[in-house]
């Protein structure tokens, strides 16, 4: 505990924002950043991985594949897997400071669990859990149900997870009449599914339907500065790219707005999540008046990925005390658009930073679209 807290600060001071002491380490040579470009300034060369920043590739390896191994190795899991009709939902939970605070010198303790209704839980990513600290509790011996041992101080931990619901089939015999006013019946097939998915700590609980994890994008800040972050979409079996994304977004020394991130994506072949880029902007008023944001995306090795472009928003909240404050935050939503500016795709999510604060943090989505060039209506849907 001692040592990752002094280690945190020592790496805080020196690099996690006030924005920084210099952007130039970061820009590609040739990049005018303004507000007013069509996409903020930013061309399609390769970058150095990470766009040099040691701090964000710090972060990226701080998110860790996990092998659930306990539990795939049960034979019910791959029935349920293997089932064409069963539901599947990825969920990320992150709890405790969610930017990076060097002052807070008190523990919380948030051991808990994650436990769905029905269905099966498989751990995918484990977030900041220092080893000899933090951990699973083991052996998983129920599918339904993950527990783990967590504390945090001026960070976070959390946990990745995909969970499987198996459908429920409902039959029922529908009356016919015939011209001859003969009655047969048909068997009518009716696929439902129902099951809770509930986060327990003793800072905070909260329980889920799984209407509600079809597009989360929440928040939730507590009395004391922590918070607990939840991100969750549904999954079809065949589906269009998509994931998470998330940072660090506030402004530099001369009040100029920036962010910077770590880009999830699930293979495309198997039930793995895996962290597959990175990505950076910045924001602000154009002279049009209007809050926009212009970021790059980038492969792990440097390649170009995608422009991103869009508008964000503040959340009005007044000012006037410490809990509110805390709460100031905001959100944004945006389109990918390719090397040619074709748009390929979208994301949206969520940010908390304002002037007077030394940093922030964001959350978001992305989704590419199944066609490169004919955006699926749905994907323009709230919470797509």
């Amino acid at each position: 505990m001692i040592r990752k807290l002094l280690a945190l600060i020592v790496v805080g001071a020196l690099v996690f924002w006030a924005i920084g002491c210099s952007e130039s380490p970061t820009q590609s040579v040739g990049e005018d950043l303004n507000l007013d470009d069509e996409f903020g300034g930013y061309t399609a060369s390769p970058e150095i991985p990470g766009f040099g920043d040691q701090e964000l590739v710090g972060e990226a390896e701080s998110d860790t594949a996990y092998d659930d191994e306990e539990i795939q190795s049960l034979p019910m899991v791959d029935s349920v897997i293997a089932e064409p009709q069963t539901g599947y939902y990825h969920l990320r939970a992150v709890w405790g400071r969610l930017q990076y605070d060097s002052t807070v010198t008190s523990v919380t303790d948030w051991s808990g669990s994650l436990s769905v209704s029905r269905g099966i839980e498989i751990i995918r990513r484990l977030i900041r859990f220092e080893p000899g600290q933090d951990c699973i509790v083991r052996p998983r011996t129920d599918p339904k149900i993950i527990e783990w041992v967590s504390k945090t101080t001026v960070h976070n931990d959390g946990l990745a997870v995909d969970i499987f619901v198996p459908p429920i089939f409902d039959t029922s015999k529908v009356p016919k009449v015939d011209s001859l006013d003969d009655t047969s019946y048909i068997i009518v097939i009716d696929t439902s599914y129902s099951a809770t998915v509930s986060f327990v700590t003793e800072p905070y609980s909260r329980t889920f339907d799984l209407e509600e994890l079809k597009s989360l994008d929440t928040v939730i800040y507590l009395d004391d500065s922590n918070a607990v972050a939840f991100q969750a979409f549904e999954l079809d079996r065949f589906p269009c790219p998509r994931g998470f994304l998330a940072g660090r977004w506030g402004y530099d020394e001369n009040g100029k707005g920036r962010f910077r991130g770590v880009w999830w994506s699930k293979s495309p072949s198997a039930f793995r999540w895996y962290i597959s880029g990175y990505l950076k902007g910045h924001f602000g008023k154009n002279n049009a008046g209007l809050n926009v944001f212009f970021g790059k995306w980038i492969s792990r090795t440097g390649e170009f990925r995608g422009f991103l472009k869009g508008t964000y928003g503040h959340r009005p909240v007044l000012v006037d005390s410490p809990a509110n404050l805390r709460r100031a935050h905001g959100w944004f939503a945006g389109h990918i658009y390719s090397a040619n500016r074709e748009e390929i795709g979208v994301l949206k999510g969520r940010y908390r930073s304002a002037p007077w604060l030394h940093n922030g943090f964001f959350q978001g989505r992305w989704k590419l679209h199944c066609n490169a060039t004919v955006p699926d209506l749905s994907d323009y849907e709230e919470g797509f």
